[in-house]
């Protein structure tokens, strides 16, 4: 592998970056010496209940300077996703939290949603069509949030899938994920979901965009092989598991998505020859 082209490094946040609320040992000065070596440290995460100025608050909170630019979430990439493909201001079907209807109300697509029985009853008998369906995790779920989607759905709305991830980790176990959720909606309308977030490489893509880099330019960094290193394959890029959150050595071997690169940790990375030292451009 060549890692001479290398401009930026995509990191996966949960199991790279951190466990639950705590930087992994080594991360943080890993991320400060990409920055220091001039390239992008970049971030992707399939979680949609905040937004992207949250993602990085939280991270420069840890000690980990970010930019609001330098985080891609699913909420942001179904937003750019849904204005190219059905244009600004078409009208869009939400299921989520408030991370969802931020990006896109900033993409120039405002979201419906309703939540009571009384708000679906009105609802139904609009009958007005929409655009999307757009579905990431809601702890806010209700039944008539999920009767509204199904009655956009039934009138052509195409179905958003933010991800598939059957599950939601939480501390000692796990709730229904946002996988599960599209797939009652799913079964209920016929319809086959357009995923966004990984595996899919959407959300890479959008972010290479933003940042004017080509896919050989961009190494993924994740801790699972059939998410984070199928997305970034998916996507063009090099790839590299690291060992500091779900995946291992063991897994690699039965996988058929292999990293092009196994590390221990993210301190691993910069120790391996080729890596360029990029020279900073100063401006003005």
């Amino acid at each position: 592998m060549n890692l001479s082209r290398i401009r930026a490094v995509i990191l996966d946040l949960d199991g790279v970056v951190y466990l639950e609320d705590h930087l992994i040992a080594g991360a943080g000065s890993a991320i400060r010496e990409m920055r220091r070596r001039g390239l992008k440290a970049l971030f992707v995460t399939n979680n949609a209940t905040a937004t992207r100025r949250e993602f990085a608050a939280r991270l420069s909170g840890m000690g980990v300077p970010c930019a609001e630019a330098e985080v891609m979430n699913t909420g942001r990439a179904a937003a750019v996703f849904v204005r190219k493909r059905f244009g600004r201001g078409a009208r869009i079907y939400a299921v989520g939290e408030h991370g969802l209807a931020d990006e896109m109300r900033r993409e120039g697509m405002p979201t419906v949603t309703v939540k009571s029985r009384a708000a679906w009853e009105r609802f139904h008998r609009a009958r007005r069509r929409f655009a999307a369906v757009v579905v990431s995790f809601d702890r806010t779920l209700t039944y008539w949030e999920l009767c509204g989607a199904h009655d956009a759905l039934r009138r052509g709305a195409a179905l958003i899938a933010c991800n598939l991830d059957p599950t939601w980790p939480i501390k000692g176990g796990d709730l229904p994920g946002t996988g599960a959720l599209v797939s009652l909606m799913e079964r209920a309308s016929g319809k086959v979901p357009l995923v966004i977030g990984k595996p899919s490489p959407v959300m890479f893509r959008q972010l290479m965009i933003d940042h004017e880099l080509k896919a050989a330019e961009a190494l993924v960094v994740g801790d699972r092989l059939p998410i984070d290193i199928r997305a970034g394959r998916a996507a063009g890029s090099p790839t590299a598991l690291v060992l500091t959150g779900i995946d291992s050595r063991a897994d690699v071997a039965r996988s058929p998505w292999k990293p092009d690169l196994v590390l221990k940790d993210l301190p691993a990375l910069l120790k391996l020859p080729g890596l360029p030292f990029l020279p900073r451009v100063r401006r003005g």
